[in-house]
Formats: structure tokens, sequence, C-alpha cells
């Protein structure tokens, strides 16, 4: 499966200088949306699903079925249906698992993730497929418009990419908005006995610093470090000792009578209604996608791989000495084990092993943003309600980092530009780890959301337009894998969330992020030797 084989998007397609650009805003804006309402619901699991460790492990579910879809369906959905069918079945996943969000139970959200993670690489490999896609046939029409343009083909697909992410990233700062806007404005109803988690957190703080200052006042040190370690002295009683990095789940969420809890569960009819506005919204663009997106149509005649097709089908002919052509089914079948063995000649390419690494530390470092930073530092620290305020400053930040990356990349060079990433996450790990939460300094939540988001931006414009240049002709399987592989990654983050300390899982994303990053190096120096090699050719 190649994306550059899908060489007719539609006559319309070829009419406009302008029309790549914008069937790449149409596909942008409109997943934008429906990324808002996915977003929002996956950030919330951890935290209004949390008993049992429930949201938690229906992510995981999502993400462990969906490696086998990446290797067994995706592809063919793409190279038979085309990139837009994997998209909108895709989001119909999405769709599928935020409703079950109505009813949570083991009987209701397990399977909803069982169908999600069926579908949801679809969007991601689809899109990226298209993406670059429409990055090379805007390339091919600058330089038949103008021969001594100086923009490559690399430089024109990390510019689509990052426009395509910017605008999906900016569905994390609507979907965190609306979150906010709807827990925090009914946050009263439906619940009027239960107090509020800031009222909680702030009234416990007060009344256990006056107890404590009425009794020794004069050892209160005032001067101490403003947000590392936070005013808080032996006489004085920290409320938030046990979130950030020293939050451990097992120790409370199996047991169903914990008041600890309560501070993770909004109101009963804002849940509701957030649920309505993130289920409906998705349906109405999904099927502006259907009408309006022009379908991406894979050209048999063009296709290496319809080549080995030919051949195989002729062989069968003389084998079968007739002299009627395969029956379509059979076309089918052949196509489909050609389509298995390049994806598993792919897989184990010595090229890919050593990205995998990095691809896998992508995932459990997302793994890490959805779970442990939106219930261990936001919903514990802060209160689930303030989570949308939270996670919209990890959107906004996720869409820098991606423009940011998307102009700076190819201009420094893959080496630097990841030393840089790596460093920026070393330093956000250190600073979530040494943080010690407190009523005083849960400003610092929004900082951390920053880190985390920003790192997350400059990671994934990087990730993508390296899959897209290292695999030339061959970018819908490694997309596929890429895909793959990072849901393997989130797995792994979301299975050890509700059994190991965060600080343990910190130090877990460290050890990764080391060890991706030489990895990676290895990467570089073979596909260097590998452009030699060609071009000596």
């Amino acid at each position: 499966m190649d994306c550059d084989a899908d060489n007719a998007v539609g006559s319309k397609m070829e009419t406009s200088s302008r029309s790549m650009s914008r069937y790449l805003y149409m596909l942008g804006l409109t997943e934008m949306f429906i990324y808002a309402s996915y977003n929002g619901v996956i950030g919330l699991e951890s935290s209004i699903n949390i008993e049992g460790g429930l949201g938690t492990t229906s992510v995981m579910i999502v993400y462990i079925v969906s490696p086998f879809s990446c290797i067994f369906l995706v592809p063919f959905i793409i190279n038979f249906l085309g990139p837009k069918f994997a998209i909108i079945l895709g989001e119909l996943g999405f769709v599928a698992y935020i409703a079950s969000n109505f009813y949570p139970s083991w009987y209701t959200l397990i399977p909803a993730a069982v169908v999600h993670g069926i579908t949801e690489t679809g969007v991601w490999a689809g899109a990226s497929c298209y993406v670059t896609y429409l990055g090379k046939k805007q390339w091919k029409k600058e330089r038949r418009r103008n021969e001594g343009s100086s923009l490559s083909q690399e430089a024109l697909i990390y510019q689509y990419l990052g426009t395509y992410y910017t605008m999906l990233f900016c569905g994390v700062i609507i979907g965190s908005g609306i979150t906010a806007a709807v827990l925090l404005g009914l946050q009263d109803h439906g619940v009027p006995s239960k107090p509020t988690n800031g009222s909680i957190i702030n009234a416990s703080f007060v009344v256990s610093s006056t107890l404590q200052y009425s009794s020794s006042a004069a050892t209160i040190n005032a001067t101490t470090i403003p947000w590392i370690v936070s005013n808080v002295t032996p006489e004085t009683k920290n409320p938030l000792a046990l979130c950030g990095s020293q939050d451990c789940q097992a120790d409370y969420i199996y047991d169903s009578s914990e008041d600890d809890l309560d501070k993770f569960h909004p109101s009963k009819t804002s849940i509701y209604f957030l649920l309505s506005l993130f289920t409906i919204c998705p349906l109405i663009f999904i099927c502006l996608q259907a009408i309006f997106l022009p379908k991406a149509s894979v050209k048999d005649d063009q296709s290496p791989d319809d080549l080995l097709l030919s051949t195989k089908t002729s062989s069968i002919k003389d084998e079968d000495s007739k002299t009627q052509p395969p029956t379509k089914s059979k076309q089918v079948l052949i196509k489909m084990k050609l389509e298995l063995k390049d994806t598993i000649r792919h897989l184990i390419s010595p090229l890919h092993l050593f990205v995998a690494p990095l691809i896998f530390y992508s995932g459990i470092y997302y793994a890490y943003g959805i779970t442990e930073y939106t219930r261990a530092f936001v919903s514990c620290s802060i209160g689930v309600e303030k989570l949308g305020l939270a996670t919209g400053v990890y959107g906004a930040f996720s869409i820098f980092g991606t423009f940011f990356g998307g102009h700076v990349l190819y201009r420094v060079g893959r080496l630097k530009y990841a030393i840089a990433v790596a460093c920026w996450h070393l330093g956000t790990f250190l600073c979530s780890n040494f943080w010690q939460p407190h009523p005083n300094n849960t400003w610092v939540v929004y900082l951390l959301g920053a880190f985390i988001g920003f790192g997350f931006g400059i990671k994934s414009n990087m990730l993508e337009g390296l899959t897209a240049h290292y695999f030339r002709g061959t970018e819908g399987v490694a997309f596929t894998l890429k895909s793959c592989i990072m849901n393997l990654g989130i797995v792994a983050g979301t299975a050890w969330s509700t059994s190991l300390c965060v600080y343990v899982k910190i130090y877990i994303l460290i050890g990764f992020l080391l060890f991706s990053l030489v990895c990676f190096f290895i990467a570089e120096k073979l596909f260097l030797k590998q452009k030699e090699r060609l071009t000596s050719i």
C-alpha cells in the first residue's frame, strides 16, 4: 500500500492549484471538531470512571485491540476502499466509545472499547496517508509551474503535516473549553449536597493550617522555595501530599467507600450534558466529510503491488490453462497476501526496528498525558471541574509545539532536533517528579500542562515527517505500523497506570526516552547509508 499510488482523488483536484490546500483544510477542520469531542472524553476517563480502574482499563483495551487492526485490517481498507473510508470508519468508532459513557460499566465500556480499537487506527493512518499524498501532489504542481523552485518535497510534506496537526490539536483546546464550561457551569446541579473539589481542598487546608498555627505559630518558616518545595512544614498538614508524583492509585481505587474518590466525580447533570454534546457534534462533522471530502481511490494500474499481482495472475492462468482471468475474489485474496508480506517485510527491516523504540516511547508519553497528568496532577490537586482548563493549556501548547516543529525541524536537521526534544522531555519529567503539590502552588499544574503539551507537539510532528521521509514509496504501511507501535506504547502506559506510583512511571519514561534516542541515532546512520547506496546506483 502506497500513499503515492492514490493518483485519482477526483477530477476537481486537478482543476485548481489551490485544491490541495483546500482539501487539507477541509479534512483538518472537520477532524478538529471530531477530535475535540473524543479528546474531551478520553481525558476524563481516568477520573470519572476511576472505580476499579474502569476508565483506564477501557483505554488500555482500545490500544490492545488496535495493533491487530493495524496489521490485518487497516492496510487493506486504505488500499481497497481508500483513506477517506478508513478515516470515517475510525471516527464512527470514536462516537461508539463516547456514547458508551452514558452508562459506564464493564459490560458497556469494554465492548465499546473493543469496537473503537478495531477502527481507531483508520483515522490516524488514513489521515497521514491522505495528507502526505496532498503534499506530494502539490509539490508536483509547484514544480510544473516553477521548475526553479527550491522547495523540497520533504519540506512541503513537513509543512502540510504541521498544518494538519496544528488544526487537529486545536480540537484539544475546543474540547477542553467545552469541558471546562460545562463542568464548572453545572458543578452544583444534580448534587447540591456535595461540596466542590476546590472547596474540599481549601477547607481542609484552612482548618489544618489554623489548628497547627494556633499551637505553634512561631515555628512556621516564611522563607521557602516558591513552587518546587511549597510552604509545608512538619506542623502544617498538606491535603495534597499524595497528589502529583506521589499518587498511587492502587491505594484507593478498589475501595468504593473511599471519600478520596469524590474529588474525581463531577455532577451527573454536567457529565450527561457534556456527553450529549460530544456525541452529536462528531456525527454532524462525519456527515460533512462524507459529502464534501473527495474520495481518494487507488489506481490499480500504477501501484507496484499490482505489477506483482499481474505476474501472479498470469502464472495462475498458465498453470490452470485457462483463457479467463482470475475471479475478482481470487485477485483480492492474492493482493491481501501481497499486502501482508509487504507489512511483515517492512516490520522487520533494520531501519524500522531502530525507529520503533522512538514510536513506542511516543505512545507511553501520550498515555502519561491522558492518565497520570489528568488524574494525579489535575483532578487530584485542583479538582475534576478544572480539568478542562488544564487540558486547554495542554492543547494550546501542543499546537504551538507542532507549529514550531513544522517550521524548525528541516532547518536544524533531524539529529539536533531530536536532541532538543529529548532535553525538553527530560526537563519536564524532572519538574513533574520533584514538584510537591500544595494549595499555595496549584498553578504549577497549568505550567506542567504547558510543558507536556509542547513536548507532545514537537515530538508528533517529528515522527510524522520522519515516517514520510524514511519510508518513501511505502508510506501507507509505514504510517499504519507507526500507529500500531504507538498503540502498543499506550497499552503499556495504561496497563501499569493502576499498579505503579507516578514517580516510578516517570523513571520508566526517562529510561525509554534515553534508549529511544540512542536507537534513533543508529536509524539515522542506516538511513544515510541507504540513501548513499541508492544515489550511487
